[in-house]
């Protein structure tokens, strides 16, 4: 295993990254366009401030701008060969990083969730054109979060506010967190030895597109019918 020593000016750098998140949010009921975006512009900044550095094991801004700039198929490879590599942070800087970045995913999600209680999953008429995506936030946030916010998901899926795809990612995320098999089909698994992607485990088709249609999803085509254990990601 190789670690990634940083120059003691970044370590010094990074241990006086604040912890406290600046106070975000909309005031107004029914929120400008503006607002609601300056909003998810800045929650977006946090999520993602020190994940790339924790992902990639290096703390190298010039490094991590060309790996974050990767297409996802350069991106699966890069990571894969950084991790056959054993390339890791040093361990006190990477316990940090990991600590202050789960205080920022928190924080992060429960400011998002309180938008999005407030005026609903952002849309084009409430943030504006091109506004940046909150499901990272989602995808982030910590797990024993996920079963308070996923009804609340699922109101704003049927409303047709929020897009379904993502709300079953976090749903099944949580499942096989839980231990119990995905029901939409939306985690699938990259097998290295063939270096595809393998098609989702599920249990039980119809009991899946039936789940599917609920909140506006289209049949699941392509699968592979296991057993619960598997589809449950273990």
């Amino acid at each position: 295993m190789k670690h990634y020593y940083p120059r003691a000016s970044t370590i010094a750098a990074l241990l006086t990254l604040p912890l406290l998140i600046p106070t975000l949010g909309c005031a107004s009921t029914t929120p400008q366009a503006g607002a609601y975006r300056t909003s998810l512009d800045q929650l977006d900044t946090l999520d993602q401030l020190l994940r790339s550095a924790i992902t990639w094991k290096t703390v190298d801004t010039d490094e991590l701008a060309e790996l974050n700039a990767l297409d996802n198929e350069a991106n699966m490879l890069e990571y894969t060969r950084r991790a056959k590599e054993g390339l890791e942070l040093d361990p006190t800087l990477d316990t940090y990083l990991r600590a202050k970045q789960n205080i920022i995913d928190q924080t992060v999600s429960s400011m998002l969730m309180d938008l999005i209680e407030e005026h609903g999953w952002p849309t084009v008429e409430t943030a504006g054109e091109g506004f940046p995506s909150p499901v990272p936030i989602l995808i982030h946030m910590p797990m024993e979060e996920m079963e308070r916010i996923l009804p609340i998901l699922r109101e704003e899926v049927l409303a047709g506010r929020m897009p379904p795809s993502p709300y079953a990612s976090i749903y099944d995320r949580k499942q096989q967190h839980d231990l119990k098999p995905q029901l939409y089909g939306k985690v699938v698994n990259f097998d290295y030895e063939t270096q595809s992607t393998l098609p989702p485990a599920i249990v039980d088709i119809d009991a899946t597109n039936r789940a599917r249609a609920e909140i506006g999803m289209e049949p699941l085509a392509d699968y592979r019918i296991t057993d619960a254990k598997t589809a449950a990601g273990q």
